[in-house]
């Protein structure tokens, strides 16, 4: 699965499905899961970035930064690079 290179124009993704490098800043999406192996998911788990949590990017690039943020409401920052961001898969609402 791959995000390709987003400069802020649109990023190619099919309607409303996309990789998560493939959203732009300040754009939201809502995890859907990843195709990542056991490990890796586990980690992205540990650190909030889990399916159905919601997910804003503050920055493109290497890290990718994204806002986390969980049911409570509490959100938190998170860097992630970015062949790891190519395989984290979203729902970007209204897309």
């Amino acid at each position: 699965m791959g995000g390709g290179g987003n400069t802020g124009k649109d990023c190619g993704c099919p309607a409303s499905v996309c990789a998560l490098s493939g959203l732009r800043v300040g754009e939201v999406g809502v995890v859907q899961g990843s195709d990542l192996e056991a490990d890796g998911a586990a980690t992205l788990r540990a650190m909030g970035l889990r399916p159905s949590v919601t997910v804003r990017v503050c920055r493109i690039g290497h890290p990718c930064i994204v806002e986390v943020g969980n049911v409570a409401g509490a959100t938190c920052r998170i860097g992630l690079a970015r062949p790891l961001a190519e395989r984290v898969i979203v729902f970007v609402p209204g897309r």
